[in-house]
């Protein structure tokens, strides 16, 4: 499909922590601000409507019944790492790993080590690279021998706060995510029990085991699968987004953002409708929606959440990935499709692309795109200064 026709996300809405309580959308605003002249945009203007922190902006417009959270501080990594299931024993077990130093110290040693792959090639970190906003800048991940997956690396900043992980949400925990790509054929194609097996005889190992968790019951290693599972969630917990101009701005400073950079974030909260899926914290609503990149019954299909759960209501649907740190995480979307930020704005502009034909009996297992995608709007400058505030982020 040309480029021109691929469909475009604006991405879904709500809940991250460390925000405020969810609310629910009202009627949404008009297309145009008070601020916008015809002569242009009136950048005073635009600052006294943000000048403050960001609790005291004008809402954003937000589609009828969606729950969306205002954008706020990120959590430190010594909080809870999932308030969604804050009363889960598996999630209590979690936060308790995070606030134990040498359990985290572990898991980032472990999260670089290459020896958990069966042949050592690769480590955790060589598809999510730190200065890479935790990716690895290839449109599809790259696992041992070569071998080519069918997904970007998902980004990992919003992690610890999802209730469901992957592109496709088959982990409910970090505990069962952190060892999915181990056991992956395509990825580390490894196993639980060999990593294991191979750590034991690996110096300093048993011992940094030890310290972290303690003495194992009689006869027993102290170096098991779960524990090996355990450290490296409670690593990929404390994960958190470089602090940039956006975090002064959301915390009230007014001259955080220069004019285009205040325009595109004006912009990203009215008009190019962003805050409908981007919002809260982590700036995502950890939900999952069909942005019409599924290219059904096409080479390279890919029906998204539906192959986990064979839900109708699934087809086509992907995780909305946080957007902080994003001009850092690219390509963008779960297959990579977009290798230039610019160009990925400039199909949300032209509203995504197109549903399957219809056909007559109607498919049932055709995928339909979300109705929150549609034409924008926006002019050239006004992609621009859009694309101004996402290097912000």
């Amino acid at each position: 499909m040309a480029a021109s026709r691929l469909p475009l996300l604006i991405l879904g809405a709500a809940l991250a922590a460390g925000a405020c309580a969810a609310q629910v959308a009202p009627t949404p605003q008009p297309a145009r601000s008070p601020c916008h002249e015809p002569g242009g945009w009136d950048a005073a203007c635009l600052r006294a409507k943000y000048s403050g922190p960001a609790s005291d902006w004008p809402a954003p417009s937000i589609d009828p019944g969606i729950a969306w959270s205002e954008w706020a501080a990120v959590p430190p990594p010594s909080s809870p790492p999932l308030t969604w299931t804050a009363a889960n024993a598996g999630q209590a077990e979690l936060a308790a790993d995070v606030a134990r130093p040498d359990i985290v110290t572990l898991g980032q040693t472990l999260f670089f080590d290459t020896r958990l792959s069966r042949k050592g090639q690769i480590s955790c970190a060589s598809c999510h690279l730190p200065q890479r906003a935790f990716t690895d800048g290839l449109a599809l991940a790259m696992g041992e021998d070569r071998l080519m997956g069918r997904r970007r690396s998902t980004p990992l900043y919003a992690a610890p706060f999802a209730p469901r992980l992957f592109w496709d949400g088959r982990a409910a925990t970090l505990k069962e995510q952190v060892l999915g790509p181990i056991h992956d054929p395509r990825e580390m194609n490894h196993d639980a029990a060999g990593a294991v097996a191979r750590l034991r005889d690996t110096e300093p190992y048993p011992a940094q085991f030890l310290r972290a968790f303690g003495a194992a019951p009689a006869s027993q290693s102290p170096v098991d699968a779960d524990r090996l599972a355990r450290s490296l969630a409670a690593y990929v917990a404390t994960l958190r987004p470089e602090p940039t101009r956006f975090d002064d701005a959301v915390a009230g400073r007014p001259d955080a953002l220069d004019d285009t950079e205040l325009l595109g974030m004006h912009l990203f909260r009215t008009q190019a409708r962003c805050m409908n899926c981007h919002n809260g914290a982590l700036l995502t609503d950890h939900r999952f929606h069909n942005i019409g990149l599924s290219f059904y019954a096409r080479r390279n299909q890919d029906l998204g959440r539906f192959e986990v759960t064979r839900d109708p209501a699934d087809l086509g649907t992907f995780r909305t990935p946080s957007l902080r740190n994003v001009s850092r995480a690219g390509p963008w979307m779960h297959n990579g499709l977009f290798p230039d930020l610019k160009g990925l704005l400039r199909m949300y502009n032209a509203g995504m692309g197109r549903d399957p034909a219809p056909s007559d009996p109607p498919d049932p297992y055709a995928p339909r795109k979300s109705a929150h995608i549609r034409p924008l709007d926006l002019s050239a400058d006004e992609i621009d200064a859009l694309l101004a505030f996402m290097k912000v982020l």
